[in-house]
């Protein structure tokens, strides 16, 4: 499959393979983005990917752009089986997705691939704008407050409600805290698995990319367990795409040596106990 290279800056500025790309006036770098890769793709007549660096010393990620202009990450494979997927040994982005909002809506940087209504588009322009500028603190403030509007309105399994939460996880994450980003993006998982949502395996895979950034064994192996019930349910239910065998591999992998080290710890921990009395 052909790869691009996307680079994204603090500026707002954006290139494909090192060429400079230009948005039209009214659409977002994001959109441009999106937009090229999507005629990429047509002129092939098949997906196409991108490596997309979202600005220096911040995540990046595999993106795939179909013909139709629909995306979705990439599960890039694990490049040493054997190896600890744990943040403290593999503090590379890129071992994992970015715990990306869901594809085809503008939200949090996330470039669409369908157009929004409009009561959605200036809402989610302006977090768009206060995430490109680095107001973070901001832009996760008028997620929320998105959000819980469309749950008052929509329902809180609307797919805009969902994309909504699915928008202040990735908030979450930019800004560092990686347990809310974890939090957040389980609940929109575990409703789209509930629900039979065909991109609840998207949701587990950003759900997967905030767990694996935890550095709190106890709290990784009590969320990582539900994360593995959700793994395991989409089994059977519908179309997997390619890499979700690899991702629920990975998880148990992680989910199990995290249990025997909490374990030994607390064994440890009672050892002490008892030699002190």
């Amino acid at each position: 499959m052909v790869r691009f290279e996307v680079h994204l800056s603090d500026e707002g500025f954006a290139g494909i393979d090192g060429e400079p790309l230009v948005p039209d006036a009214g659409r977002s770098v994001h959109e441009a983005v999106l937009d090229r890769l999507r005629q990429y793709a047509e002129q092939r007549g098949a997906p196409v990917e991108a490596t997309v660096n979202d600005g220096p010393g911040t995540t990046h990620f595999v993106l795939q752009v179909a013909p139709d202009g629909s995306s979705h990450v990439v599960i890039p494979a694990d490049p040493d089986p054997a190896s600890d997927p744990d943040p403290a040994s593999d503090p590379d982005p890129a071992s994992g997705p970015a715990p990306a909002p869901a594809p085809d809506r503008p939200v949090a940087g996330a470039p669409p691939s369908a157009p929004l209504p409009a009561e959605l588009a200036e809402p989610i322009t302006r977090i768009n704008a206060l995430t490109s500028d680095g107001r973070l603190d901001e832009a996760s403030a008028a997620a929320t407050a998105l959000r819980e509007s469309l749950t008052a309105s929509l329902g809180a399994e609307h797919p805009d409600t969902l994309e909504a939460r699915a928008m202040e996880a990735y908030l979450a994450h930019l800004r560092g805290d990686h347990h809310e980003a974890t939090v957040l993006a389980l609940d929109v998982a575990r409703t789209m698995c509930r629900t039979g949502d065909a991109q609840a395996p998207a949701a587990v895979a950003r759900a997967t990319a905030a767990w694996r950034r935890l550095d709190d064994d106890r709290t990784a192996v009590l969320h990582g367990r539900e994360l593995l019930r959700l793994c395991d349910s989409l089994h059977g239910t519908h179309p997997l795409p390619p890499g979700h065998a690899e991702l629920t591999r990975r998880v148990r992998r992680r989910l199990e040596k995290l249990t025997a080290r909490c374990t030994g710890s607390s064994t440890a921990r009672q050892t002490d106990v008892e030699r002190s009395r």
